[in-house]
């Protein structure tokens, strides 16, 4: 019980710094200087330009509805840490009294780029998301198996982008391009320093279920060795299952919800080749 609770404490602190880097990045860089960087808070800048409505509430009124739709996949903990995130980054956007910092694009681009990369590394090692654009495309994924997540992620940002140079101009769709490209960057480093998916051994009772959940939910391969425990003298076996920096603690959290004495080994895969990763050649 008391691990527990200075888990959920440490995830809470992570969640609130990210929320609150996010607030800062957005505030003080992108949104004065009309960098739309992708995102339900990109598609919130676009609309706050036509008419009254916050970015903030944009956001919310955008993410509620697919957070409906996917909170029985994400799981009642996770889902729930994840919907008061974005809760807290659209109202920390709206009425956190933070002034802009520069006018000047290029640093508005660099350092609201880090900044929110940061941010949304921090609360995804908090085990939580903030919906957007990751969520939709997951639902894409779900409704058109074909269209893959990670293309689904490049459309709608792209889109996002696109859009911005008519709305605002083709400069601000240019350094809109570099943000978000400098914030997927910075996001890999907080959550797996300078690699971007990690191999992980899984040593447990009940390695069909934990197997059957990964492939299902998270659509990887899982290869699974015979092995034997040589303190019990019982067989068991392996399972190997490589992923990226979105589902390293979606993982966790299906073996751990499955079995809560399972034995996990994560590895960082320097480089990984093949399906659903980079194609080699």
């Amino acid at each position: 019980m008391r691990e527990k609770l200075i888990t959920e404490l440490k995830n809470t602190a992570l969640i609130l710094i990210g929320l609150l880097c996010c607030a800062f990045a957005y505030n003080l860089y992108l949104i004065p200087n009309n960098i739309a960087a992708g995102g339900f808070t990109g598609i919130g800048q676009l609309v706050n330009s036509f008419c009254n409505i916050s970015v903030g509430t944009v956001s919310i009124l955008l993410n509620i509805p697919l957070f409906l739709f996917s909170m029985k996949t994400l799981g009642l903990r996770f889902g729930v840490r994840s919907l008061l995130a974005m809760l807290g980054l659209s109202l920390f956007i709206d009425y956190l009294p933070i002034p802009s910092a520069t006018n000047d694009l290029l640093l508005a681009t660099v350092f609201g780029g880090v900044l929110g990369g940061a941010g949304f590394g921090l609360i995804l090692r908090g085990s939580a998301t903030t919906g957007g654009t990751d969520m939709l495309a997951s639902l894409i994924h779900r409704w058109f198996p074909a269209v893959r997540v990670s293309v689904g992620i490049f459309l709608v940002d792209g889109l996002v982008i696109l859009a911005s140079a008519f709305v605002f101009d083709q400069q601000a769709a240019m350094y809109a391009l570099i943000c978000a490209f400098m914030m997927n960057v910075v996001v890999d480093l907080v959550l797996e320093g300078p690699n971007s998916a990690h191999s992980y051994f899984i040593i447990s009772d009940r390695s069909e279920d934990i197997a059957r959940r990964l492939m299902d939910e998270l659509e990887r391969g899982v290869t699974a060795f015979s092995g034997k425990g040589m303190y019990s003298g019982r067989d068991k076996q392996v399972l190997l299952c490589v992923v990226n920096r979105f589902e390293a603690m979606q993982l966790r959290r299906i073996v751990f919800s499955i079995d809560p004495s399972a034995f996990v080994i994560a590895n960082k895969a320097h480089e990984v080749l093949g399906e659903g990763f980079k194609e080699q050649g």
